[in-house]
This record gives structure tokens, C-alpha cells and sequence, in this order.
């Protein structure tokens, strides 16, 4: 129930953070958690949740965020193949990828529909997420442990 609990809690910080925060996707640092505790059907849960979030929410087409989720998985396990997930060298290196690929995952998205990008706020918005998603997985990995215990 702990368990629980606490993704709910993260879901409501996440969305309260990306409120004040635009173009910064704080549910990607609690996907890579799940992924780190290897709970296939948590992670498969809280993927969906997170694609139904930003997909009601985003204003790109749809699959935006489907691309993006896709990513983060993608570089995990690949990055998984050299470093141990638990670092925190993977994990910065992963938030680098993660900043870059959502810059050209945009470039690619906003090509597609008539609205003009704003380059200049895109980088940024890149920037912040390669930047605080560490930040935001080391406070919410601290968190987790300090209210759940060992993963359960």
C-alpha cells in the first residue's frame, strides 16, 4: 500500500512541477526508477498513466509522448548495456541523451503541424529536462526509499 501511496504522491508532484516548469517532463525520472527496480508490470502501469497523462495534456499531435516514452526506454536499456542502471554517472549521462533526443523528438513533432516552434524556448525546455532530470530521479529515488523502504 506504501507502494502505492507513494506513485500517487509523485504522479500529483510530477504534474504540480510541470506546471510551473513548462516543457520539463517530470514523470520521465519516476519511469526510470520503475525501470531500475525492475518491476516489469509497475513500470508497464505507471508507462501507461504517463502516456495518457501528456497525451490529454500536450498540445503536439498524438504520439508525441509515445515517441518520448519510447526514448527513455530505449536509452535506458541501451545505456543499461554499459553502465549499471544505478549510477548516477549512467543517469546523468542518460538525462544528456534524454535533453537531445527530446530536442530532435520535438524538431520532428512540430514539423508536422502548421504551429511555428519557438527554437530559442525549445533549447531551453531541452536543456532543463537533461539538467533536472537528475535532480528530480536522485530527490524522488531519496524519497521513495526513505518512505517505502526496499522496493517492494
Amino acid at each position: 500500500m506504501r507502494n502505492f501511496i507513494w506513485w500517487i504522491f509523485y504522479i500529483f508532484a510530477a504534474i504540480w512541477l510541470q506546471k510551473f516548469a513548462p516543457g520539463l517532463d517530470a514523470l520521465a525520472p519516476g519511469l526510470i526508477i520503475c525501470m531500475q527496480e525492475r518491476n516489469r508490470q509497475q513500470s508497464i502501469l505507471f508507462l501507461l498513466v504517463c502516456i495518457v497523462l501528456q497525451e490529454g495534456c500536450g498540445t503536439l499531435p498524438f504520439g508525441a509522448s509515445i515517441i518520448w516514452y519510447g526514448l527513455v526506454f530505449s536509452f535506458f536499456y541501451m545505456g543499461g548495456w554499459f553502465f549499471m542502471a544505478e549510477n548516477r554517472f549512467f543517469i546523468m549521462i542518460l538525462s544528456l541523451a534524454l535533453g537531445i533526443g527530446r530536442l530532435f523528438m520535438f524538431l520532428g513533432m512540430g514539423a508536422l503541424q502548421p504551429l511555428p516552434l519557438d527554437t530559442q524556448a525549445l533549447w531551453w525546455q531541452c536543456a532543463a529536462q537533461a539538467v533536472f532530470t537528475p535532480v528530480i530521479w536522485a530527490v524522488s529515488g531519496y524519497s521513495r526509499h526513505k518512505f517505502c523502504g526496499e522496493a517492494d
